[in-house]
């Protein structure tokens, strides 16, 4: 889509999240964009990490193969999200149960 450019999109929690990830030039993926129903488009995403090489294979082939829902791929997102958690908005995130909540 021309106006939210990026390499994959992800929609996840039935449709209830919308997650635009890129490549960078040595394969690490990273976030561009999130959105969450109820909470709106967390699109300032300047500081998000990338994903280390080995999990962004796991990301990218899970998105190729069109198998992004398998233990793997729902271990590298968790741990994604988890680690970026402050700048992705936690409470969104444990709504969503995207990340485990916290007591």
């Amino acid at each position: 889509m021309p106006s939210r450019p990026c390499d994959y999109c992800l929609a996840l929690q039935d449709d209830s999240v919308f997650a635009d990830f890129s490549l960078d030039e040595e394969g690490r993926v990273y976030l561009r964009r999130i959105s969450y129903a109820g909470f709106g488009c967390n699109g300032g995403i300047r500081k998000v990490g990338k994903m280390n090489l080995a999990d962004s294979q796991i990301f990218v082939r899970a998105v190729q193969s069109n198998e992004v829902n398998n233990s793997a791929m729902h271990a590298v997102l968790v741990s994604y999200f988890s680690l970026n958690s402050r700048i992705l908005w936690a409470d969104a995130l444990e709504e969503h149960a995207l990340i485990p909540a916290t007591v």
